[in-house]
């Protein structure tokens, strides 16, 4: 019961954490947007394409998470 309990909180911090990288993604690429500079749009761009790979490994966790909670309750 404790482990579904702290199974539900984690989905719930990586939820957060994948909004947070939404966010960053966001920022980043209205960065490149109004960037002048070629170097500065390139870096922008591959902050955005860094924080896409995060999110990605992020919901690849969450998904791992929801799998075991859904066998946790399952074996109640």
């Amino acid at each position: 019961m404790e482990d579904l309990k702290l199974a539900k909180k984690l989905v719930k911090a990586l939820d957060m954490a994948i909004k947070y990288e939404r966010m960053a993604q966001e920022r980043y690429a209205r960065e490149a947007t109004y960037s002048y500079e070629n170097d500065v749009k390139s870096l922008f761009r591959q902050l955005v394409s860094e924080e896409l790979r995060h999110e990605k490994i992020l919901t690849q966790q969450k998904n791992l998470v929801l799998r075991d909670i859904a066998k946790m309750e399952n074996n109640k």
